[in-house]
């Protein structure tokens, strides 16, 4: 499967660079880096930030570690206190307890300020918002009839097509196999990257470099369909197809994700207060257009390498309200870099960052991993909204959504990749 595809790849990436290249040079790296039962340091806030144990991952987030703007568990957070246990994951937090109970301990029973990070630290994500569909009992029928399997994709993936714009579109939806129609699932899209396909979305098909396990059982959806079924939280995914290879344009698929909400709203039982996007390198670009023109239709975001920058009727925002966001990027990405505050990775996370009404770390300096760590590193911001963190992740990579970074391996890896538990921690809060 990789020695025909490799070749597609490499140009594919050669594309990339040309349309995400940037000029600015990345922000001096910090040594708040924390890994695998490493330490996180981090200052800022209204507390001087300690050091952050990182137990077992047992429960909580998967490795690394979460740099925050305050002080680690155990010490004084803000105006509050963090509490005496330990977070599984290690989670310095800020103002607050960032990141959820764990097995490693409960990341603290009082917290001053804000919470933000892990299962437990986001306020709820609402009211359950029932769609039109929670009241149609055969919609699921309806919708798929015509339909083709998928395939190596998951038995439970669908292809369809869907005119949008004047055009018949093609989009892959994955429902899951025990659906309940009177069960508002949480829904989120999935966008391919420049050069692949709905198909190898649902496939699990490798999105950047080559490696192991990269097949619909443990990589379909970016893993998230994988860790959704795991928490037996499955949820509705929905895989649009891009038109060429550099597949999207904000002008001509902003009706595409419109109409496909509404075609999924009508038919299936969705909680329409939990739609979500993610995507990498372009799907990353246009998740983050999603996430500033499209406030008032989605519940949060994890774009995987994104950029502020190039796609096709590229957005601005429109202010329409607050979006949960956690962004990642590699920091030896030289296609979508981290980029400063204006261009790049770094750039949408503090575009959310302002939206959410969160503080700002001194002169925007975002704390990164380094270089050769083997570590990632997350940052939480501190002050945002009730609901609506902002989570920045940098790691030791290149241009990938699926690098292992955990202190002792490189390369990438379907099953051992970070993101993907992550991230659903990220949108399982909700």
């Amino acid at each position: 499967m990789y020695t025909k595809w490799l070749p597609t790849l490499v140009l594919g990436l050669s594309i990339g660079i040309t349309g995400c290249s940037i000029s600015p040079d990345a922000p001096p790296e910090t040594s708040n880096s924390g890994g695998n039962g490493g330490t996180a340091l981090a200052t800022g806030g209204s507390g001087t930030a300690g050091s952050a144990t990182a137990g077992s991952p047992s429960g909580g987030t998967p490795g690394g570690n979460t740099a925050g703007s305050g002080t680690a568990s155990g010490g004084a957070a803000g105006n509050g206190t963090a509490g005496s246990g330990t977070a599984g994951h290690g989670t310095a937090g800020g103002g607050g307890a960032s990141g959820g109970s764990a097995a490693g301990g409960a990341a603290g029973a009082s917290a001053g300020g804000s919470s933000s990070g892990g299962s437990g630290g986001a306020a709820s994500g609402g009211a359950v918002a029932p769609s039109k569909g929670c009241t149609v009992k055969d919609g699921m029928k309806t919708l798929t009839t015509g339909g083709m399997s998928v395939a190596s994709g998951p038995a439970t993936s669908t292809r369809l097509k869907i005119t949008t714009g004047g055009m018949s579109r093609e989009y892959i939806i994955d429902i899951p196999a025990d659906y309940d129609p009177t069960h508002p699932y949480r829904l989120i899209f999935s966008w391919h990257q420049a050069y692949g396909s709905d198909t190898g979305n649902a496939t699990g098909l490798h999105p950047a470099n080559d490696g192991p396990n990269f097949d619909a059982k443990n990589y379909a959806y970016f893993g998230l369909q994988r860790e959704a079924n795991a928490a037996k939280q499955p949820a509705i995914f929905v895989a649009p197809g891009g038109i060429g290879n550099l597949p999207w344009d904000f002008t001509r698929d902003l009706p595409l994700f419109d109409d496909l909400l509404a075609l999924v709203d009508a038919n299936l039982c969705i909680d329409d207060n939990r739609v979500f996007s993610t995507g990498f390198s372009f799907g990353a670009m246009m998740s983050y257009a999603l996430s500033i023109t499209r406030q008032t239709k989605l519940r949060g975001v994890v774009a995987m390498a994104a950029a502020n920058y190039n796609l096709p009727g590229e957005p601005t925002d429109s202010n329409a309200g607050p979006v949960a966001y956690m962004g990642t990027t590699g920091m030896s990405d030289t296609t979508c870099k981290w980029g400063d505050d204006s261009m790049g990775g770094k750039a949408c996370n503090l575009q959310h960052a302002k939206d959410n009404g969160c503080t700002l770390p001194a002169g925007n300096a975002i704390p990164t991993t380094t270089v050769g760590s083997k570590k990632y590193l997350c940052y939480d911001f501190v002050g945002c909204k009730p609901g609506y963190p902002v989570k920045a992740c940098t790691f030791d990579g290149p241009h990938t959504p699926s690098s292992v970074d955990d202190g002792s391996s490189t390369g990438d890896d379907g099953l051992k990749a970070f993101i993907p538990p992550l991230a659903w921690q990220f949108i399982s809060q909700f």
